[in-house]
Order: C-alpha cells, then structure tokens, then sequence
C-alpha cells in the first residue's frame, strides 16, 4: 500500500512533468498515447508447452491451466512544432499474471515497469532530402523474420529521390573495457546495418538489406562461457564469450495489383562462430551458411482475404561437423500459429518466438481465409502444416534411433469484435495434431527420468484465449 509520503513525491513527479511540457507549449506538440491489453488462457491442456519453466515439454497426460494478466505500454512524444525534432518515451508493465507473487497478488505492492523505448529522433538541417537521425533505445527492424524488436543505436534513415534509405549500427551486449590493452569492441556485441527500399514498378515495393553482427573476443579464456545450447538457437541467447560474426543478405518485398497482393523475404546468412561448445561436444570452430526464403501469396474477395503463406528455414543436419546450416534470428516475435509460436492473444506464454524449432529450421504451409463480417465484427481461420527441415534424432524407450520431422497439423480460429471505437474484444483459438516428431518433447512426470519415447506423438495441444484491448 502506498505511504502518504509515496504519494506526495508522486504527485509533485507528477506536476513537475506537466509543468515541464506545459511551459513550452507554443512551441512544442504534445502526444500521449497507450495499449491497455488484458489477456487471458480460457484454457488449455498442455500448460506445460507454454510455460516457461516447462517450455517445450509434454507430459503424458494432460496438464491443464488457466490464467489472466495485463500488459500496458504508454507513451509520451513532445516534437517541435514543425515536427524537425521530437522525443519519445515509453513504458511497459509487461505481462503481470493475476495472483502471482512478485506480479499482480495481493495488496498489487510489487512494481514491474520497464522502459520500452527512449529515443531522440531528428531531421539533419543540413540535407537537402528528407534525412533523420534517431538516437536511443528505438524500435528496430531488419526483417520480420531475422530481427524486429526494440535495440539501443543510432539510426540514420531518410529518402533521396526515388530511394528510401536505413544506416544504423545497434549494440546488444555491452561490455566495460578495464584492460589496457584489450580491443575496443572486445566481448561487445555490435551491429551494422544497411537497408534500401525502391518502388521499381506500379504495386512494387523491393527491399535490399545487409546485416553484419560480430561479438570482438578475439581469444579462447578460461574458464569462459562457451555452451551453445541449439534450444536456444538465437543471436540475443548466444554464449558472451564466443567469437562470431554473422552476414545476412536480404531481399524483400511486396506487390499488389487489383484484388492480388504477394509478399516475400529471401535472407541468405555466411560467417563463423569460434571457440563454441555445441551440443555437448568439446570447443571447436565453425563455418555458418544458412538461408531463409518466405512467401504469401492472397486475393480479396469482397469481405474476404484468402492467403496462403509458405516459409522454409533451413537446419543443421549434423551437430558433428564443423558446418552449422541452420537459419539464425537476433530477436523477433513470430504470431503465425497459436500452438507452435505467439499467436495466442496472452502472448507473454508461448513456446517459441523464432520461425523455426531450435537448430532444425521449419517448413511453414499455411493457408489462411479472413472474413470481415460488418464494420466491428471481424473473424478468420488458418490450417497450418508443419515440419522441420531437418529430422529430430533420439532414442526411443527401446533403444533404437528414431528420426522425424512431422510436427503436425494445427487449426486456429479467432474473432475480433470493436466494443468501442478503441476498445477490441478478442477470442482466439488452435489445436494442434501432433506429428511424431513431437514425441520427442514427451515425458512422464511420475517416473523422473524414465524414456518414454515411443516414436509415435502421443499428446495433442489444444489452447483458447481472449483479450480486451483499449488502445489509444
């Protein structure tokens, strides 16, 4: 519970920020803006798939849960009345579970506020074309399917005649130089990036883009960190003291004429990773080449959108070699599937956000029909088909190897209803029928370490959730 004395220092933080935009107003606009998004799991049979202690495992047998949360972001943006400068600032309260400790129990004491963005974004007054700069904690994108989330940078971005431009170099880990004659960069995980977007014909838009990512330790240590667990097979969740640099080239783009629309991304990735422990196996050196290629392809029919999505990921087939073939993301968000990725609407509890499972890559088919039934009431399915690009390999319960990579069938089914103009009401639904590939998450909670592994997928994933989002 709030002291009166918490609340007069509130308070007076409160006016001393109104006054602070206050006193400028003529010359300065002012925007506040928010996400109010309450979410629920109605409920489900595998909580154990989503949770992140339990991530990725199946019990035989069914273990069913439920919960609610909220997540808040607002924020501020005060911009010059001429728009040539502005800075915003945001906040999050991220995923508070209704009646967990330390989140959202009683008396609701604990605070879990996170900044979400802090950036200074401004027009250079010396260029002749639109050309900006933006400093801070920003939202960053490359690719939807390589790395699109927040990062901390500097970002030059603008146009110049027909073309659209991006230059930016992004830090991910930091590391504080206290050796003299350690490197600069040494242990810092940096990046650079180059984008140009061109309108080549009438309904085209095309996308090139390169992306260099490197961490500068440049020498084995002892007693560093070197394991490379291929679960978390992600550029954010790489080992801090490993060297690798990582290329990835890029096309994307869309197109769209009458009724029509295509979109697609082909991302090739080249470098090395040094000094890695990988999958059990002892430090060694490896080469990385590994491509992505995606494509939707979808017609408009009236109040229908038909869409058909198909992405493939390429795998590593051999932990053994000193190749590593499988496709990397940095840090994105992937909601193409309720079961397998983040498109249940409580999102905060998912199994993965990447565009493939671990070290294996994934082959995506999906078709996708979306109906806008009136002006508030909009609703849609999807049938999705889903494998890895590369076998999951182990030993089944009776000793002898098993190789998959069905991971199955899934349906998912949604409605969004406006209750207000700025209010969204929301229930969406999957069930995943399990390909025998998934048998390789199964266990059994009443026998600690016993094999039950049959080769055959024994459990299905069923989920249902809602939300109510008041978004201004």
């Amino acid at each position: 519970m709030m002291t009166h004395k918490k609340m007069i220092l509130a308070l007076a933080a409160v006016a001393l920020l109104v006054m602070a935009f206050a006193v400028p107003a003529t010359a300065t606009q002012f925007k506040f803006n928010g996400d109010m998004n309450h979410r629920f799991i109605l409920g489900t049979n595998h909580f154990d798939w989503f949770h992140a202690d339990t991530k990725g495992t199946l019990d035989d047998g069914d273990v069913n849960d439920n919960l609610a949360e909220i997540k808040y972001r607002f924020w501020f943006e005060a911009a010059s009345d001429d728009s040539a400068y502005k800075g915003v600032f945001a906040t999050e309260i991220g995923g508070l579970n209704f009646g967990k400790t330390g989140e959202a129990d009683y008396s609701g004491d604990d605070i879990k506020m996170e900044v979400r963005w802090g950036y200074f974004d401004f027009q250079l007054p010396f260029a002749e074309q639109k050309s900006r700069v933006r400093i801070g904690l920003q939202p960053f994108k490359v690719n939807k399917f390589k790395w699109s989330e927040t990062a901390a940078g500097v970002s030059l971005y603008g146009s110049a005649g027909c073309v659209d431009y991006q230059l930016a170099w992004m830090r991910g880990y930091e590391v504080y130089n206290r050796t003299k004659d350690a490197d600069d960069f040494e242990n810092d995980q940096d990046a650079l990036f180059a984008r140009m977007n061109l309108k080549p014909g009438d309904g085209l838009d095309l996308g090139l883009f390169g992306l260099y990512e490197w961490n500068g330790v440049d020498k084995y240590k002892a007693g560093g960190d070197y394991a490379l667990d291929p679960i978390n097979w992600e550029v954010k969740n790489l080992p801090k003291d490993i060297d690798f640099s990582i290329t990835t080239l890029g096309i994307d783009g869309g197109w769209k004429s009458g009724d029509f629309f295509a979109k697609w991304d082909l991302m090739y990735q080249t470098g090395s990773m040094d000094n890695v422990e990988y999958d059990g196996n002892p430090v060694d050196d490896y080469d990385l080449d590994a491509y992505f290629l995606h494509a939707d392809l979808g017609m408009k029919m009236g109040k229908s959108t038909l869409t058909y999505t198909f992405w493939y990921a390429s795998g590593d087939d051999n932990p053994n070699d000193d190749d590593f073939e499988a496709f990397i993301s940095t840090d994105v968000d992937i909601m193409d599937g309720i079961i397998i990725f983040e498109g249940g609407f409580a999102d905060d509890d998912y199994f993965t956000e990447r565009p493939y499972l671990a070290d294996k890559g994934f082959i995506m088919n999906k078709l996708a029909y979306d109906y806008q039934a009136t002006e508030k009431l909009k609703l849609g399915a999807a049938a999705l088909y889903m494998m890895t690009a590369e076998d999951i390999e182990y030993t089944d319960m009776n000793g002898a190897a098993v190789k998959e990579d069905e991971i199955g069938i899934e349906i998912d089914v949604y409605f969004k209803y406006k209750l207000f103009k700025n209010v969204e009401w929301a229930v969406n639904a999957g069930y995943l029928f399990s390909g025998d590939a998934m048998d390789y998450a199964e266990f059994d909670s009443d026998q600690p370490g016993v094999n039950i592994k049959d080769g055959d997928a024994d459990e299905d994933i069923w989920r249902a959730d809602m939300r109510i989002r008041y978004k201004f």
